[in-house]
């Protein structure tokens, strides 16, 4: 923690507000690196793979392979990129309909902003799975959900953390397409708004995204 008797505009309270436009009028792209997130990942898959039904043997042995298939397909993966960008469901001619949205009080004025993320998993050495054993595949297949959820909240806990500066400010679950009333036909829309070529993540004519776990969504920043 250092000296702040010195500084002349960023860490004086009345000038928070300028700050965080500044910080909001641009995009940003987020360097996360997947082994810090490594604790949250096994909490995931234990509590969606069942681990409290079983004995503290198979516990050991379960671990012992998800620990296993980390190394052989995570491990030198250094960094996964998010895109955060300022907008709003309205995005020049294009319309992002979400049916959640009826039931919030927008018209009260709860909601601060929006922000639109983007990011992707690289894909897996598919020959080096193919030699896996098929406990291995599946816990594989967690390992990569379980990335997914976690840096959903850790980008939703970074824009509560950002806004929270002054006064508390909440940050809603993340609004996609297939979740909260938004259509799956909206992908390639929140594709090109985000930017998302950016960190690697393209989608098809079919609309299906690469990498195959890839995200993308809109977070609001609510004043309640």
């Amino acid at each position: 923690i250092k000296a702040c008797s010195k500084c002349t505009f960023p860490h004086r309270a009345a000038n928070y507000e300028e700050v965080l436009k500044c910080l909001m009028s641009k995009d940003e792209i987020l360097e996360v690196d997947i082994s810090e997130l490594i604790v949250d990942m096994e909490t995931e898959i234990e509590h969606s793979c069942g681990f409290e039904s079983m004995d503290a043997e198979m516990k050991r042995q379960h671990k012992e392979i998800i620990n296993a298939a980390y190394d052989k397909f995570f491990s030198e993966k250094k960094v996964n990129e998010s895109v955060v960008t300022t907008a709003g469901f309205v995005f020049g001619e294009q319309t992002i309909e979400c049916n959640a949205l009826e039931k919030m009080n927008v018209a009260y004025g709860d909601i601060d902003s929006a922000y639109l993320y983007a990011f992707g998993i690289k894909n897996i050495d598919e020959k080096v799975l193919e030699e896996s054993s098929l406990l291995e595949k599946y816990y594989v297949e967690c390992l990569m959900i379980a990335a997914t959820d976690v840096l959903r909240d850790w980008i939703r806990s970074y824009i509560e953390r950002k806004h929270s500066v002054r006064h508390k400010k909440y940050v809603t679950d993340s609004f996609g397409p297939g979740f909260y009333g938004m259509d799956i036909s909206a992908v390639p829309k929140l594709v090109k708004i985000t930017g998302a070529e950016k960190v690697g993540v393209s989608v098809n004519k079919s609309g299906t995204m690469n990498p195959a776990k890839s995200c993308v969504g809109i977070y609001l920043v609510t004043t309640k």
